[in-house]
């Protein structure tokens, strides 16, 4: 029998949402804000409205992850960057630096985790050199098809001709 998915993901935004709305909680983020003055994001630096930063493995239990925000155990993060964290993407450290020297005139981009900076900010050789290694493998791909779909018709042919 397979999971119902659905439910399942309804069950755990209602467990959530139940948190969130609880006293508690709300005590935890006016203590949390007072830790947190300036309201500036620790990941990219804006200024404005900030939350408390949390990553998926603080929701498998969250009385630890109130009293991580509580005891200002977690980053003060923009909307946008805590957003970003539960797609598993981070700010571009270039694109950081060069928000903070136009004083925000710039845009700041996202990344994966595991790549070190965006495609503006990095060597345009190394640009290159990822592009050429996109079109190999498309290449690659297309005459693995090309090869599969010259099987398939030698095998209809095949087949009429019976």
């Amino acid at each position: 029998m397979t999971p119902d998915l659905e439910y399942s993901h309804k069950v755990h935004r209602e467990n959530l949402q139940t948190i969130w709305r609880s006293g508690y909680w709300h005590e935890s983020k006016e203590i949390f804000f007072t830790f947190h003055t300036d309201n500036k994001c620790e990941r990219c630096g804006r200024i404005g409205t900030i939350v408390p930063g949390h990553c998926s493995s603080d929701y498998l239990d969250m009385p630890s992850y109130v009293l991580k925000v509580r005891e200002n155990k977690c980053e003060a993060l923009c909307p946008t960057c805590n957003w970003m964290e539960s797609r598993s993407r981070k700010p571009c450290p270039s694109c950081i630096i060069a928000y903070r020297e136009t004083n925000g005139q710039t845009k700041i981009r996202y990344i994966p985790q595991f790549m070190e900076s965006c495609r503006d900010c990095c060597d345009p050789g190394e640009v290159a050199l990822k592009a050429k290694e996109r079109d190999a493998f498309k290449d690659f791909v297309r005459k693995i098809r090309d090869d599969q779909n010259k099987k398939k018709r030698k095998f209809y042919r095949e087949m009429k001709k019976k």
